[in-house]
């Protein structure tokens, strides 16, 4: 199941023996391990256990066989766990019914995937634009202020989709606008846009043969501490990705493969649709050169740099 099917789920009490709350973003498999905490109220001191690294398979069953006090269910919570889990699987056949397992990993571990088969999936993988956007919407209401469309999309891109990131920088941004509209001109005066979409806004710059919007992009780069040799290699990993995106059909290891987030591959294929394969060949073989000039002393990084940029605008 998906962390926006977990809430409705825990409520109706129909619960599973074991789960494995898995996904790249802290935000949502934090929040999920906290629906999964409220089945332990109103006694946790009881009705929880938490092991992290633990040591064998039997503190895990140990753990599991105790009996819930004044609630429904007990709940025990494993992370950081890298047993083989091959032995859990005799207990997880016949569990004990007021026990609910459930294992935090951002990606299964070998031992997990022994029992895999076993365990009920909560996905916890980054969320689609459009319930991100009605996410803002509601913690906007619930703190008396209220968004435009445009501003909340602004913010999922300058965090990069991260919604740990995403509600810290709302909170900043409802205190500021507190009992008004927040407006993407706030968004850009509060927020600082990652790296990741300095260097997208770079390629949207020349994707639309702006060299103005690219001169300023590059500058506040420059000004932000990057290095030209660092942004060098960061354009190059840029437009090799876009390019790889382009030329390969979708599949479900992509972003593992290329070693990226969910949310940076569908970025990549959203503006690599901007150029043709054989325009960004070019682009990845002109920063190859430039690369291999700066190391050889022909030109300064920074020369190097401003370069390519304008050649890549050329091309």
């Amino acid at each position: 199941m998906f962390f926006n099917e977990l809430k409705k789920h825990i409520l109706s009490r129909k619960l599973f023996p074991a789960y494995l709350v898995t996904g790249e973003d802290a935000f949502l498999v934090s929040n999920a391990l906290r629906l999964f905490r409220t089945l332990a109220q109103p006694m946790p001191d009881f009705n929880l256990g938490e092991i992290t690294s633990p040591e064998s398979v039997r503190s895990i069953v140990e753990a599991c066989e105790s009996l819930p006090l004044g609630a429904d269910y007990r709940v025990v919570i494993v992370s950081q766990c890298k047993l083989d889990l091959s032995a859990l699987g005799s207990y997880l056949d016949n569990p004990c019914p007021t026990t609910v397992l459930v294992f935090a990993a951002e990606k299964p571990e070998s031992g997990l995937n022994k029992i895999l088969s076993k365990l009920t999936i909560v996905d916890c993988s980054k969320l689609d634009k459009r319930t991100v956007l009605g996410w803002i919407a509601a913690k906007c209401k619930e703190c008396g202020t209220s968004v435009t469309e445009s501003a909340a999309q602004l913010l999922i891109e300058y965090c990069g989709g991260d919604m740990s990131r995403i509600s810290a920088e709302l909170e900043k941004l409802c205190a500021y606008r507190a009992d008004g509209m927040i407006a993407e001109a706030d968004v850009t005066d509060l927020i600082s846009p990652t790296l990741d979409y300095k260097i997208f806004a770079l390629g949207e710059a020349v994707a639309s043969r702006q060299p103005q919007k690219a001169a300023i992009v590059l500058k506040n780069l420059l000004d932000g501490g990057v290095s030209p040799v660092s942004l060098l290699g960061l354009l190059y990993a840029h437009f090799r990705r876009l390019l790889y995106v382009s030329i390969t059909p979708p599949y479900d290891r992509m972003a593992s493969d290329l070693g990226v987030k969910e949310f940076a591959v569908k970025k990549a294929t959203e503006q690599a649709r901007r150029f043709t394969p054989v325009k960004l060949k070019k682009i990845c073989d002109e920063l190859q050169t430039s690369d291999f000039d700066v190391k050889s002393g022909r030109i300064t990084d920074r020369g190097a740099l401003e370069l390519i940029v304008l050649r890549a605008l050329a091309i």
